[in-house]
């Protein structure tokens, strides 16, 4: 099966990175398809964080906010990344205290793409 071309630039420029809360955490890129659009109910699915978890959206800046001055660089051109090759890009963190976090754009081919985290806030 060929991987989607949004997937191979994803890893690569994600290699290396982890995302810092209270715990640090890979991210993990993602291709799903037109049909697997990123409802409320769909990412309480993915997430595992129960039936109906509180869903906070923000955009993609704010939730970068957090990022150590060290790593800042490195997400800033991650961020270039998926702003060139992905529409519409939304973050969504899904739970409480332990939260799944999708960050999510459309490719040019109509699918769902973006990266996955964890973050712990208490």
């Amino acid at each position: 099966m060929k991987t989607h071309p949004v997937l191979a630039l994803l890893k690569k420029a994600c290699d290396g990175l982890l995302f810092t809360s209270e715990t640090d955490a890979q991210l993990e890129p993602f291709v799903w398809d037109a049909k697997d659009a990123p409802t409320p109910k769909r990412l309480a699915e993915i997430s595992a964080r129960g039936d109906d978890p509180p869903i906070e959206k923000l955009t993609l800046a704010a939730f970068f906010r957090a990022v150590p001055k060290s790593d800042k660089a490195k997400f800033d051109a991650l961020a270039k990344q998926l702003q060139e090759h992905l529409g519409d890009l939304e973050v969504h963190k899904v739970g409480e205290v332990n939260l799944a976090v999708f960050i999510i754009g459309k490719t040019n081919d109509g699918k769902w793409a973006g990266l996955r985290t964890e973050v712990v806030e208490t």
